[in-house]
C-alpha cells in the first residue's frame, strides 16, 4: 500500500475515531474538542482526496485552536467536582497517538513530495496535526489534574 493511501485512510478514521470519542465522553467540553478535531480530519481528508484527483489544494487555516482555547478554559470549572474521567483519558491519549503518528506520516510525504504546493498542504495538515497533539496533551494534563485538586479541596 502506496504512504499517500495510508494517509487517506488515516484521515478518514481520524474523523470516525473523533467522532466515537465525542459520544463515548461525558462531558460536553471534552467532546466539543473532539467534535473540532473531527471538523479538522474531515477537512483533511477532502484536501487529500482533491490532491489525488489532481486538483492543486490551498488548505484553509483551521478554527480549532480558537475553539479548543475556550473550551479548554471552561472546562476547569466543569471538572472541579467530577472524581472519575476515565473513558476521556482512554480517548485523548489514544487521539495523542493517532496525532502523532499522522505527523510523521505528513512529514515523510512533504519531504518526498515534488511540487511545492503538495508539500506546503503536507505541512500544514502536519503542523494541524502538531496543534492537535498539544491541545490533546494540555486536555490530559487538565483531566488528570483537576480530579485530584478537586478532591483536595473537598477534604480540606
Amino acid at each position: 500500500m502506496e504512504l499517500r493511501d495510508v494517509v487517506l485512510r488515516k484521515t478518514g478514521g481520524g474523523r470516525g475515531y473523533y467522532e466515537g470519542c465525542q459520544t463515548a465522553v461525558g462531558l460536553p467540553g471534552v467532546a466539543g474538542i473532539f467534535a473540532l478535531l473531527s471538523e479538522d480530519e474531515q477537512r483533511h481528508a477532502e484536501a487529500l482526496k482533491a490532491q489525488q484527483d489532481g486538483v492543486v489544494v490551498d488548505l484553509d487555516q483551521s478554527r480549532t485552536l480558537d475553539g479548543a482555547r475556550f473550551i479548554l478554559r471552561s472546562l476547569a470549572v466543569q471538572l472541579s467536582g467530577l472524581e472519575q474521567l476515565d473513558d476521556e483519558l482512554v480517548c485523548v491519549s489514544r487521539a495523542m497517538d493517532f496525532e502523532a503518528a499522522s505527523v510523521r506520516l505528513y512529514g515523510q510525504l512533504a519531504r518526498e513530495a515534488t511540487q511545492l504546493w503538495e508539500k506546503e498542504l503536507y505541512l500544514r495538515i502536519a503542523a494541524d496535526d502538531e496543534m492537535h497533539f498539544t491541545l490533546l496533551e494540555q486536555m490530559r494534563e487538565l483531566l488528570e489534574t483537576l480530579p485530584e485538586d478537586a478532591q483536595d479541596l473537598q477534604k480540606n
